[in-house]
């Protein structure tokens, strides 16, 4: 009886730590499954491109449905407009009175006006420059466990594209066509990257869930050949960073501050020069 009790106490003990393993290992998961702070603020700069491109967008198809809207409406008030003007012309000349549709001048100059909103709306309309599809760059990829082949690769390529992103920012209010130009090369460069990463994880499962056999070591081998690569489009991320820096370094081809600033401070000393010459004539004394 004894034993039996000791084997019923040792069960519980065994299905005890087992379940806490469970519960470890599935803290770990989920811990590894949390964005980094690079990969958030990633995400939130995704967001805000995303929502400007879209508004852009909208705003340029608001605008050609206005156009066509006024092309349409004048040419329908132009073709009416005429057709009665027309039709009164006629009743008058035969009948030397004014028809039933009302004086023909006003509907003749309806007709012009309508005639003159279709033709402006439509040329403005032909003028109008192409659609705009801004290059929004991807989100983050989803994160890496820290213990697989490539994790430190996988943050050093957010962390890397975080500072790209912050440097766009700086560089669109001084060369808006090379903070176009960067932002163009992340969103094309960036996917395949990505997809590095998510291989990383996929490998990474392989070798946890199948440990001990061959297929492990044909995942250890693919997880170190794919960290080599993502490694080598990190280097590329750097040297693309550092031609920044040296651009952002570069001197402005716009006026100095000293241009600008300059008149304003040469008037600013001349009036307070004037201010003491009227106080002086007036015999203020100095404050």
């Amino acid at each position: 009886m004894a034993t039996s009790d000791s084997d019923k106490f040792a069960r519980m003990v065994q299905s005890g730590i087992a379940h806490g393993l469970d519960v470890v290992e599935a803290w770990r998961i989920a811990r590894a499954q949390r964005p980094t702070p690079q990969a958030r603020q990633l995400q939130a700069e995704h967001d805000r491109l995303t929502t400007q491109a879209r508004r852009e967008t909208n705003r340029y198809r608001r605008r050609d449905r206005r156009l066509q809207t006024q092309v349409t409406a004048g040419t329908a008030v132009a073709g009416v407009a005429g057709t009665i003007g027309a039709i009164d012309v006629i009743a008058e000349a035969a009948t030397s009175q004014t028809a039933v549709y009302g004086p023909s001048w006003m509907w003749i100059g309806t007709a012009v006006v309508g005639a003159v909103v279709a033709i402006t709306s439509k040329r403005a309309r032909s003028s109008l420059p192409p659609e705009p599809r801004p290059a929004v760059p991807p989100p983050p990829p989803a994160p890496v466990p820290s213990s697989a082949i490539g994790a430190s690769e996988a943050q050093r390529l957010n962390a890397l594209r975080l500072q790209l992103a912050q440097v766009i920012t700086t560089m669109q209010q001084l060369h808006p066509g090379a903070a176009d130009e960067l932002r163009r090369a992340d969103a094309e460069a960036a996917p395949p990257l990505h997809g590095l990463v998510d291989r990383l994880a996929v490998l990474d499962r392989i070798r946890r869930e199948m440990s001990g056999t061959q297929a492990e070591a044909a995942a250890t081998v693919a997880s170190v050949d794919v960290r080599d690569r993502l490694a080598a489009g990190c280097g590329t991320y750097e040297r693309l960073l550092a031609a920044s820096a040296t651009m952002l370094a570069a001197p402005d081809i716009a006026r100095s501050t000293d241009e600008v600033l300059g008149p304003a401070l040469q008037a600013m000393t001349a009036y307070t020069h004037g201010l003491q010459r009227t106080a002086e004539s007036l015999g203020w004394p100095d404050p």
